[in-house]
């Protein structure tokens, strides 16, 4: 797909937003902390509000919201360098056409833009497809939290990875 753009999220962005992260939800549960049901109870206006005053981004194709993902800064004085990517998902349909590349790159340039020189990201040890993709994008895993999750009893170790921002 050529026609890529990635941009800050706002509070109008809502209702792409929440659908895109009940997907994401309900298609990859394993994959994020949040639960589909803990997703769906939190009202529009709290949502309009995070998008609004966080660091929210989307990828579109056109106009079509098509992947999200955030950037959480780190917020204590000797940590401000460090940056969380979270919440990161582009629709299987739109996988493999350098979407979810688009998007990760604009949150990357976000972040450089706000003086962060560190991206760290968590990701199942078993999800083998997303640890590819973020090695691409220049990821590499410094390290493992064993039973990082719990899930129906199974517990799940957590990747560590970093990415240098220039």
């Amino acid at each position: 797909m050529t026609d890529l753009s990635v941009r800050r999220l706002t509070g109008a962005d809502v209702e792409g937003w929440r659908a895109l992260r009940l997907e994401a939800l309900s298609t990859y549960p394993q994959a994020f902390l949040t639960t589909y049901d803990e997703a769906a109870a939190v009202s529009l206006d709290t949502i309009a509000e995070r998008l609004e005053n966080g660091h929210s981004f989307g990828v579109f194709t056109g106009s079509t919201l098509v992947g999200i993902g955030s950037l959480i800064p780190q917020t204590k004085a000797q940590t401000k360098h460090r940056a969380d990517l979270g919440a990161f998902f582009v629709q299987p349909g739109a996988q493999g056409s350098g979407a979810a590349t688009a998007l990760v790159e604009g949150i990357a340039a976000a972040a450089g833009q706000l003086g962060i020189s560190q991206l760290e990201l968590f990701v199942a040890a078993s999800n083998a497809r997303a640890i590819a993709f973020y090695m691409r994008a220049g990821f590499r895993e410094v390290g493992q939290i064993p039973n990082a999750t719990l899930s129906d009893g199974h517990a799940e170790t957590d990747l560590i990875m970093i990415r240098a921002i220039a």
